[in-house]
């Protein structure tokens, strides 16, 4: 029996490199159909072999249905009401909406992924929103939830729901990060020096002055922390560097977007920390276990719940002084936790994923097994597993 196909509704295609991966992976074994209708200010080139759709613009952030009106419109405009098996809609609400009236219409199955903008942005703050979300959430064949806390939070907050059908899919990591892999080293490490690395646009739920707040206290040993991203907040890091003490330092390195730096950024640092609240998965924490650095994670967000504490790293709530048990916790350990970040990558890759994600979607469209070849791989986390 052939795979199911899907029409994939995606509305965040253009707002992440890792919609575009999704789509090219899972090219490679079916024939599904893609409609990104988006906002027109996203406008760019075109995208090779695919279509983009730029049908909304700023009154539909303010009427909210007409966007869903305009993608039910824009299916029957182009004759896609049918040639296809199910329906994935990428978000909970933008998508998710559209794809259960189509559902309606045409009597297909869907399936939806669950997202950050879907819960901090519509479920908790409106109850009318909430209460669609559920209906839409009830009738999914499939819900997906990109990482164990926000699984857990939307769990408890429809507590009817059945749980049997929601399935963890992370997001994959691009394929220049397993081609390059950092080789194991064995070695015994020492600390005189603890260099820091931070990867991210400088916007407040990125914490990042939790990191400069425990620069600016601590000095049993030296710290140095790196800082990538765009500074939206405008830190004047020259003046802070003047504070510090025990040659502590604050070096911030702009915007990379070459991989190659920022691959050898990686590989000049000893610890990666993000504590970014909230944080819907985070693919910089698996870049950084790819270039062997081990990762301290925001509590309850993101990757949490993908690794047990102390494998590869540690959550952390945010406190500073928690930070700082938790970065003394790793440099202890280094040798151990070092050594396994690698190897957790895998569990990550693009090729994994899309065969877990075949292999679900045809277990509970056709209740047969999978019809695409296992990964030889048996270290993966079964990460599309209730």
């Amino acid at each position: 029996m052939k795979n199911p196909e899907a029409l994939h509704i995606n509305s965040y295609f253009l707002t992440n490199k890792i919609h575009h991966n999704f789509y090219l992976t899972i090219k490679r074994y079916r024939n599904d159909k893609f409609l990104i209708p988006v906002y027109s200010h996203f406008k760019k080139g075109p995208i090779q072999n695919i279509e983009i759709d730029y049908i909304y613009n700023s009154i539909d952030k303010h009427i909210f249905f007409s966007k869903v009106i305009k993608v039910l419109f824009l299916l029957y405009k182009k004759k896609m009401f049918t040639g296809y098996d199910y329906i994935h809609a990428h978000t909970l609400m933008s998508d998710g909406i559209p794809a259960f009236f189509l559902s309606y219409i045409n009597k297909k199955p869907y399936v939806v992924t669950v997202r950050n903008a879907d819960v901090n942005h519509f479920i908790k703050r409106s109850r009318f929103f909430k209460s669609i979300a559920g209906k839409i959430l009830g009738n999914a064949r499939i819900v997906f939830f990109v990482s164990p806390s926000y699984k857990r939070l939307v769990e408890d907050m429809f507590p009817l729901l059945d749980k049997s059908k929601h399935l963890l899919l992370p997001n994959g990591i691009d394929d220049y990060w397993l081609n390059n892999l950092k080789k194991a080293e064995s070695s015994n490490y020492s600390f005189s020096k603890v260099n820091i690395l931070f990867v991210g646009k400088i916007i407040r739920l990125k914490n990042l002055n939790l990191l400069l707040d425990f620069i600016g206290r601590y000095d049993d040993r030296c710290y140095n922390l790196n800082i990538v991203g765009e500074n939206v907040l405008g830190y004047d890091f020259e003046s802070l560097n003047k504070s510090l003490r025990n040659d502590n330092s604050v070096n911030y390195l702009g915007e990379v977007t070459d991989k190659a730096e920022l691959m050898h950024i990686y590989r000049q640092n000893d610890v990666f920390v993000l504590l970014s609240s909230p944080e819907t998965f985070g693919v910089v924490y698996i870049e950084a276990l790819s270039q062997g650095l081990p990762i301290i994670y925001s509590k309850g967000q993101g990757v949490d719940g993908y690794f047990e504490d102390g494998i590869v790293g540690a959550s952390c709530g945010l406190s500073v002084a928690e930070l700082k048990s938790k970065i003394d916790y790793i440099i202890s350990n280094y040798n151990v936790i070092s050594a396994n970040t690698t190897g957790a990558v895998k569990d990550f890759t693009w090729e994994y994923l899309a065969k877990k994600y075949i292999e679900n979607v045809n277990r509970s469209l056709i209740g047969g097994k999978s019809v695409v070849p296992e990964s030889s791989n048996n270290n993966h986390m079964k990460v599309l597993e209730t």
